[in-house]
């Protein structure tokens, strides 16, 4: 660019603003900088600015224009001398016309309030590509925009664009690393960055909770990461137990962040609490032990027995036992393998009763399922197996649960894309084994181990995984003590 280019009071405005474009830190007020000064250094009546997005040219800031047009002016690229200079980047003049362009009109696609005699519009380039354009209207004294206007403004509209892509970047990195801090605040897991001497650097809420009770320093921690430090592996993985106060059982995984020459930055670790899983899995293993206890103390008694009804009775307790664990297990293990296939719920429903009605009625207990099979067949994509369970399952504990003169009762609703099956029992102290508890299997699990009870009432607990398998949803409601009901809501899914 030839020294001639610039007037000198045009080139120590130039060096003025660009100190001021640097020192914010704020896209609009750049913006603003970038048109004042535009309209001061070319003797303009007015400036405008507009950036590109996508296809469109967007209005961003004017001098003498509406605020509210902001962000709401738009052009087509390559429509009008701006939309033709964000195009292909070329500098325009006019001189001695009437022009108007809807990206500096007052309002979207409005002729300007005064006539433009003379334009000058000239593109912001950032790294040799127009990312936007910047127009002076009207020179003062109706005079004609010359070369050393032209050559101050594009360095202006440069060294704006500059500007404006710095800031954005640092908009959109402050605006992604508060949605990392965030993301690392809300963990429930601990996050811990230490620097290369085994200090930690940050760290969330929850490793706050589990090191630094109540801000009281943590030895063991400190000599724990001083050997992940000085550790050789880039990741790892390792338990650790600390002892009083604290008494955690922690799980930890740790990642090495190393420059190119491979030099230690950091080390970010991952911490889990796993005590009271571990907690647990020693009460699980525990239950296990007392139901194999039982077992074999079963079979032993079975194999003693002389009389066929009193072994029959003993292998049906042994199957009992195996079924609980069975279906410990399968609540444990996490959700359900499906199978779907089509198949009638009313259908399921009536093959479960065919084996269990005769039971029901010998004991004295009312099965009333008219109103369930008035409704007629139901139609849906099951578990053909698991639903049979389900009905199977509850049939059979009101036949274990329910005394003599006791009730069943089926009915259904239907609701769009869904059915809603309402099982009711009612008999003496029924809500003591049918409650809102009986759905939560540890509870069941803590209770026979603590001695509470003798016998592991899983039922409820094994029908609401299978309900949830299947994407649905189960509750328990308690009229009275004599009286319950257990709603099963299903998608009809087709």
């Amino acid at each position: 660019m030839a020294k001639y280019c610039l007037t000198q009071p045009q080139a120590e405005g130039l060096l003025q603003i660009w100190e001021k474009i640097a020192a914010e830190t704020e896209v609009q007020k750049v913006i603003g900088i970038v048109v004042q000064n535009a309209k001061e250094i070319c003797s303009a009546e007015k400036a405008v600015l507009a950036l590109i997005e996508g296809e469109k040219l967007c209005f961003v800031g004017g001098t003498g224009e509406d605020p509210n047009l902001v962000g709401r002016l738009r052009v087509d690229l390559g429509v009008g001398i701006p939309g033709k200079v964000a195009k292909d980047g070329l500098v325009r003049r006019v001189e001695n016309g009437i022009y108007r362009s809807p990206v500096s009109g007052v309002a979207p696609f409005s002729h300007p309030k005064e006539p433009i005699r003379s334009t000058l519009c000239v593109p912001m380039l950032f790294q040799g590509e127009p990312t936007g354009v910047i127009q002076v209207i009207n020179k003062a004294d109706d005079g004609a925009f010359s070369a050393e206007d032209e050559c101050a403004l594009q360095l202006l509209a440069n060294q704006g664009a500059a500007g404006i892509a710095r800031m954005r970047l640092h908009e959109s990195a402050l605006k992604e690393s508060q949605r990392i801090r965030g993301i690392f605040e809300a963990l429930t897991d601990g996050i811990m960055v230490v620097d290369p001497a085994g200090n930690p650097l940050q760290y969330n809420k929850a490793v706050e909770e589990m090191f630094f009770p109540g801000n009281a320093p943590n030895f063991a921690l400190t000599t724990y990461l001083s050997q992940i430090v000085q550790s050789g592996s880039l990741a790892g993985s390792s338990e650790v137990v600390l002892f009083k106060p604290h008494n955690l059982i922690l799980s930890n995984r740790f990642v090495q962040i190393r420059d190119r020459q491979g030099k230690l930055l950091e080390v970010v670790i991952s911490i889990r609490n796993i005590t009271d899983q571990r907690a647990v899995d020693r009460r699980f293993s525990q239950f296990y032990a007392i139901m194999l206890h039982k077992s074999k103390a079963v079979v032993t008694h079975a194999l003693k027995a002389r009389k066929s009804i009193q072994h029959r009775k003993l292998l049906r307790r042994q199957s009992e036992i195996l079924r609980n664990l069975l279906f410990l297990t399968e609540l444990k293990s996490g959700p359900l393998r499906i199978e779907k296939e089509n198949c009638d719920i009313l259908g399921l429903y009536k093959t479960a009763r065919k084996r269990l009605a005769p039971r029901l009625k010998r004991k004295g207990i009312s099965l009333v399922d008219a109103p369930f099979d008035l409704e007629g067949p139901q139609g849906g994509r099951f578990d053909r197996q698991r639903i049979l369970q389900v009905f199977h399952l509850l049939l059979r504990k009101g036949l274990r649960m329910l005394p003599p003169s006791g009730e069943i009762w089926l009915g259904q609703e239907s609701i769009p894309g869904k059915i809603r099956l309402n099982i009711g029992f009612a008999g003496k102290r029924i809500s003591e084994d049918i409650n809102p508890e009986s759905l939560d299997w540890n509870r069941q699990v803590d209770a026979i181990i603590a001695g509470d009870v003798k016998s592991l009432n899983l039922d409820l607990s094994f029908i609401g995984h299978i309900v949830r398998a299947h994407k649905g949803s189960i509750e328990v409601n308690v009229e009275n003590p004599q009286r319950v009901n257990v709603a099963i809501t299903l998608p009809l899914e087709v």
